[in-house]
């Protein structure tokens, strides 16, 4: 259930203008994360391009889900990609921004995703979830929730959507976070924590923690 005067919807073609309004509020919440800045190259400039790009490879074959107030303003949102999809894997998703980002990451950004993202981010996750975990889940990219509206349950019931859709047909549920505190709030919300690791960079280590929820489980 949404807090009060909160909507809670799956937008399947949101306007540019307000995907727009989602990169902004993706950046505000993530220019000071150590692995953004590490995975755009030392440049927090270029997390909007970024965010971008994930956000239309995700409306593209993945869901996006909107929280809006009684206004219609946009308080947050969330970024899932269904079983069977990756996001990026295809050559009509890395169009829609990720091949334009790649390009224009300095050269110490992308030797970072050659030698350490690349080789450890995957490895890491097909460890805790299986070598086909990621691709049979629904794997949440991007839960954001406005400063003002965070603690009040927005996030929560953002997840809700798909933890509840993923329950119809037994599905798992997962997703990874960069923060002590984000892997606090997802265990409260009922995931539970596969693993952990410090991620190396020259920009300054991170976290990584790997969540799941069975659908299943009683």
């Amino acid at each position: 259930m949404a807090p009060d005067g909160i909507t809670i919807q799956r937008v399947e073609q949101p306007s540019v203008s307000r995907l727009e309004e989602a990169v902004e509020l993706f950046y505000s919440l993530m220019k000071g994360d150590v692995a953004l800045k590490s995975l755009v190259g030392g440049e927090p400039e270029k997390i909007g391009d970024m965010g971008r790009a994930m956000l239309r490879a995700g409306v593209h074959s993945g869901e996006y889900y909107e929280a809006v107030d009684a206004n219609g303003g946009l308080v947050g949102f969330l970024m899932t990609m269904p079983p069977g999809q990756d996001l990026f894997s295809t050559q009509e998703q890395r169009a829609l921004g990720l091949t334009e980002f790649m390009e224009n990451l300095s050269p110490e950004g992308k030797e970072y995703y050659r030698t350490t993202y690349l080789a450890e981010f995957p490895a890491f996750v097909n460890s805790c979830l299986g070598p086909t975990g990621k691709l049979d889940s629904w794997y949440i990219h991007m839960v954001m929730v406005s400063p003002e509206h965070q603690w009040k349950g927005v996030g929560k019931s953002l997840i809700n959507q798909v933890v509840e859709k993923a329950s119809r047909s037994g599905d798992v549920v997962a997703l990874s976070t960069t923060t002590a505190l984000n892997a606090t709030i997802y265990q409260k919300c009922g995931f539970t924590l596969l693993g952990h690791k410090i991620m190396p960079s020259q920009w300054g280590e991170w976290p990584l923690y790997i969540f799941s929820w069975n659908t299943t489980a009683k």
